[in-house]
């Protein structure tokens, strides 16, 4: 880069700077978040500075321009790294017993119905000991087994009409 590139540069860059970091600090409410935002753009406007063109936009614009995408990235890269972070949880919460399907299918779940099925499926629990557990009657406990089994089914795509079998709720292994 030419001596009077640098300079213009430079200068497009300090007369820019307040305004990059307003904007910054509006789409982060952040102001270290802001901060970093900012510089990533200074970096990255000097970096790619050889395609910088005058015609198509005003220098603040292609730098706002940058800003942005550089931030609509980094929520990308967040989403992705905390959806790994939710599932690799998961997995070490639930172990080998579970897997990430069924775990979310159980999400889906009420409470009253999700908490037999773990205690049944998961801990080996007797009807009547989840009875006791839940304060509710033997018989309700089998009715809410049955049910979320019905919706886990559903959930999972398992459905005994599109397997063509009868699916016993005994040997379906949640």
């Amino acid at each position: 880069m030419s001596r009077d590139c640098t300079e213009q540069l430079s200068e497009w860059l300090h007369d820019n700077y307040s305004f990059l970091y307003a904007y910054a600090l509006k789409l982060t409410l952040h102001p270290a978040e802001a901060e970093d935002l900012a510089q990533d753009t200074v970096i990255r406007c000097i970096e790619r500075f050889s395609q910088y063109r005058p015609e198509k936009a005003s220098f603040s614009t292609w730098m706002i321009q940058i800003a942005t995408n550089l931030w609509l990235d980094k929520k990308r890269r967040k989403k992705r790294e905390q959806a790994y972070l939710n599932k690799q949880q998961l997995e070490w919460h639930l172990g080998d017993e579970l897997g990430i399907e069924v775990a979310e299918a159980l999400r889906t779940l009420k409470d009253h119905h999700r908490i037999p099925v773990i205690l049944k499926y998961t801990y080996g629990y007797s009807y009547e000991e989840i009875a006791k557990i839940c304060g509710v009657s033997t018989g309700t406990i089998k009715s809410r087994l049955h049910h979320a089994m019905a919706n886990l089914r559903k959930e999972l795509g398992e459905d005994e009409r599109q397997n063509g079998r009868k699916t016993d709720q005994r040997s379906s292994g949640v």
